[in-house]
């Protein structure tokens, strides 16, 4: 995991995460918006509250990767006609972030349907790969074409013992990664014994595709949380019944 002394005073407006023009990742290149001064206070001010308590295991993930989550809301912006980044408050047409919800995600059977989620709930068949996040079986969604965000690690709120044991991702085009170990959910093997693990930073933009899929060693319904951030227009961060489409 990335160095935890980073602090969010330590981003400045010369620092790469400010001013890098691109991001190339899983096989494709993002152009980065420019972001004044005042945006990046913004960031900066509001950022800690999107976070978990001090100390925990969460926070010290998110700080981590701190220049990860600029450069992501930088890609949102610059897909999103470089609209003024105003924060956790912005209005209709502005850009804001928020911690990610399951109704900007989807679970959905048969596709073009829009079954957007309504909570984390994941059926798992032991020993048998199924589609996790989709829209239609065997096929990535979309998401909505006024936000995008940045996936950084992955929680489970079930108790006593997780369920999910692996988790594969394809994020965009060309993005196939690798599957990832989930096991150590069981161990909580964190500073405050919270099920959550690291993942490598995955990059969406609005209207982009996004699919996952996830297995158990056993049968059983997991709650695991896309940890990160979204960025998008704030008329869809706001929503309480999604109504958003690609």
């Amino acid at each position: 995991m990335a160095n935890y002394n980073v602090t969010i005073d330590s981003i400045n407006m010369q620092s790469e995460a400010v001013t890098r023009p691109q991001v190339i990742a899983y096989g494709e290149q993002f152009t980065c918006a420019a972001i004044s001064s005042g945006e990046l206070e913004i960031f900066k001010a509001q950022f800690a509250d999107l976070m978990s308590m001090v100390g925990s295991d969460e926070r010290k993930i998110m700080l981590a990767r701190l220049s990860q989550y600029i450069l992501g809301m930088r890609i949102v912006k610059q897909s999103l006609n470089s609209v003024l980044f105003t924060g956790v408050n912005a209005g209709d047409t502005e850009l804001g972030m928020s911690l990610i919800r399951p109704q900007f995600t989807r679970n959905n059977v048969a596709a073009n349907l829009a079954i957007y989620r309504t909570n984390w709930n994941q059926v798992l068949v032991a020993n048998t790969w199924g589609d996790w996040i989709f829209d239609g079986a065997g096929q990535p969604m979309a998401l909505g074409r006024d936000f995008g965000w940045v996936v950084t690690h992955l929680k489970s709120l079930t108790t006593p013992v997780p369920f999910m044991t692996e988790a594969r991702f394809v994020v965009g085009r060309t993005g196939v990664l690798l599957p990832i170990d989930s096991r150590n959910f069981q161990l909580a093997d964190t500073e405050n014994n919270v099920p959550i693990i690291p993942i490598p930073t995955m990059y969406s933009i609005p209207k982009a595709s996004f699919y996952a899929r996830a297995k158990s060693d056993i049968n059983g319904t997991d709650q695991v949380v896309l940890g990160g951030l979204i960025f998008g227009l704030g008329r869809a961060l706001r929503e309480e019944v999604p109504t958003w489409l690609p």
